[in-house]
């Protein structure tokens, strides 16, 4: 073993042992938490299966949009620079 997998090893032990601890310490206010978090979720009103994939579909064609908007914006503007650097050499 290097020197490296061997504090790579250590310091993943004492990260382990720290939260071994925090979960032993606070193990009442994660059981409060997770208890609450699990109430709130039954209080989400979920999406039907064809409007989330409607809006998942919407959702990818608008960034293909704004990525192809950008990288022209990009590259044209990269152009134009160049263009512009050369009118003085």
């Amino acid at each position: 073993m290097t020197t490296g997998q061997i504090v790579g090893i250590v310091i993943a032990a004492v990260v382990l042992a720290i939260v071994v601890v925090l979960c032993i310490r606070f193990r009442e206010k994660i059981k409060k938490f997770l208890r609450v978090y699990k109430s709130e979720l039954k209080k989400v009103v979920w999406l039907p299966w064809d409007q989330t994939r409607k809006s998942t579909l919407v959702v990818l064609v608008v960034m293909l949009a704004f990525a192809v908007a950008i990288g022209l914006l990009d590259w044209g503007l990269g152009e134009g620079f160049l263009a512009f650097v050369n009118l003085f050499n």
